[in-house]
């Protein structure tokens, strides 16, 4: 068995984090009249720094508060007194969001509710009925302050949602999610191995893929406890690694692959597909129709069934012995970048706060 080997995880570039003002009056941005915090700082695009204000600790703070509910509570708490001092919210995918939007159900009439938008929507289906029930009316009450939810996979996700929790289908919007990648950007090689990495995959099935083939295959995750009980084929290294080095290996291999697990209501794998086509390489998913959302299959990138992995073996197959092939994904891939850019993303993040504002004051 290959080894599982363990390197420091480091963390992204710091962002330039903005203190409240003096006095506790909201910041006004220079774009926009409205005042933002925000939880998201996955991504520290210049105009996205420029037009927010980072919740003050929160970057430091991210790592615990993510593995800890009491954590997450009391940073949730944080968020809820200092957006007093602002006219809106944008929160990502952390449970703090969710709290957050909960605490202002709660403890906020309507009227003085700060705008609040949520980019994506980790809903996962609880395995017992009486947890789910529970988990849907949280929920139900902690929407009726968010004014806006991005799903980030396709308009069918932001159906699911809608179905999911029994609310209005207004409250959800589909929006590509943007390519993450670090300025500057790792250099682009056609490496000698096929690269995969990040959370919810289904591993299983790439490892079926891979095995017994001459092709070396690197798996990038933090959370190794997937492979545990699995045969790790010899040529398969898994390795938990920095953002940085994440991204090095990604734009090195030959191929990256995605093989996403099936899934009832919500999808991930959008930010390494976009990086991806950013960096040019040829991609493969294992996903559901709703990826077209993202890919034109056979031109920008291939798509498979999930669980699929003789397929997939033909296809990682393809790509070493037919170069020209590969190069033709690449090239596609490349051009499709464009449209997952972090400008097109944020713009639309202002449009629904502004949105959303507009619609408080009439």
């Amino acid at each position: 068995m290959a080894n599982i080997s363990n390197a420091s995880q480091q963390n992204a570039s710091r962002s330039c984090e903005q203190s409240l003002p003096e006095g506790g009056n909201p910041r006004q941005s220079p774009t926009l009249e409205l005042s933002i915090l925000t939880t998201h700082h996955k991504q520290f695009h210049p105009g996205w720094v420029k037009r927010t204000v980072l919740l003050p600790g929160w970057f430091e703070a991210f790592p615990r508060a993510a593995d800890s509910y009491w954590r997450s509570l009391l940073w949730s708490w944080r968020l809820f007194r200092e957006s007093r001092h602002f006219d809106a919210v944008v929160t990502g995918a952390e449970h703090i969001g969710q709290m957050f939007a909960l605490m202002q159900s709660l403890f906020r009439t309507k009227s003085s509710r700060r705008v609040h938008v949520m980019i994506d929507f980790p809903w996962a289906v609880s395995p017992s009925r009486p947890m789910l029930l529970l988990k849907r009316m949280q929920m139900r009450i902690a929407i009726r302050a968010i004014d806006q939810i991005f799903a980030l996979a396709s308009p069918e996700e932001a159906e699911r949602f809608s179905e999911a929790l029994g609310v209005s289908g207004n409250k959800f919007r589909f929006v590509p999610f943007h390519y993450s990648l670090k300025v500057p950007e790792p250099p682009v090689s056609e490496g000698d191995y096929i690269f995969s990495g990040g959370a919810c995959r289904d591993y299983k099935t790439l490892l079926r893929a891979v095995a017994g083939t001459p092709h070396r295959t690197v798996i990038c995750t933090l959370q190794t406890e997937y492979f545990r009980g699995l045969e790790i084929p010899a040529n398969v290294e898994v390795m938990s690694v920095s953002p940085s080095r994440f991204d090095a290996l990604m734009a090195g291999s030959r191929a990256v692959i995605v093989p996403l697990q099936e899934s009832d209501i919500h999808t991930g794998g959008h930010t390494v597909i976009a990086n991806a086509f950013k960096l040019g390489k040829p991609v493969i998913v294992l996903g559901c129709a709703e990826y077209k959302s993202y890919l034109e299959p056979g031109k920008t990138a291939l798509l498979l069934a999930p669980g699929d992995s003789e397929s997939l073996r033909a296809a990682i197959d393809r790509v070493f012995t037919e170069p020209e092939f590969a190069r033709f994904l690449a090239r596609n891939a490349r051009e499709a970048a464009p449209a997952f850019s972090p400008e097109i993303f944020f713009e639309r993040v202002f449009e629904a706060v502004e949105a959303a504002s507009q619609a408080k004051r009439h």
